[in-house]
């Protein structure tokens, strides 16, 4: 006679090792039971930002259990992360993806180029969660460009008591000459609006 498992009670490692060898339905079944959270904070964290790039949300959280499976067919035990650690970073992967699939590539013509550059709307910006991971993205990027000031720029200009800061104080205020910080800028929004269109979106943060 077949022994009953309780798999409620067996640890994620061995959960993933029965999803590896046996294709255990029960054992993915308990995985998604207690890691199902994970995922949907994920989810949940890039939800505007899918939706402002034309990605319905709801299709992505659609294909969570899938995420989940590979993961399980993926995880290394021996690199000592926890499966749960794992699991976030895969959800984080596919959530990326899916913008970069998608055919509305953000372009500088877009609002939220429009709100940071142009409009310098910061107070109104502040106010609103969606707007705030809008600025987070930003600064996400950002932080990929060599230049360690180009983020202090970017608050001084745009997201200081004192909007639309000059470049002179600006300059002032950073030890650097104003051209040296009209430079850094420029370069930068270059730099945002080759990572906007491309289809490297995975790269971001």
């Amino acid at each position: 006679m077949k022994k009953l498992i309780d798999y409620q009670y067996l640890p994620d490692s061995d959960l993933i090792k029965n999803v590896k060898c046996d294709n255990c339905n029960e054992s993915m079944k308990e995985l998604d039971n207690r890691h199902s959270g994970i995922c949907y904070s994920m989810l949940k964290k890039y939800y505007h930002t899918m939706a402002f790039v034309g990605i319905d949300p709801v299709e992505v959280a659609k294909e969570k259990s899938f995420v989940m499976y590979k993961s399980a067919l993926n995880f290394d035990s021996t690199k000592n992360v926890k499966f749960s650690t794992w699991l976030a970073n895969q959800m984080r992967f596919h959530c990326l993806n899916s913008m970069n699939k998608s055919n509305n590539l953000i372009s500088m013509e877009n609002d939220l180029i429009k709100n940071f550059i142009e409009k310098k709307q910061a107070d109104t910006l502040s106010s609103n969660i969606a707007d705030k991971e809008k600025i987070e993205f930003i600064f996400n990027l950002l932080n990929q460009f060599k230049e360690s000031r180009v983020q202090e720029i970017f608050k001084l200009r745009y997201f200081s008591e004192k909007k639309n800061m000059s470049w002179s104080k600006i300059g002032k205020k950073l030890n650097i000459s104003t051209q040296t910080v009209i430079n850094i800028h420029n370069k930068s929004i270059i730099f945002l609006k080759n990572k906007l269109e491309s289809t490297a979106l995975q790269d971001i943060i």
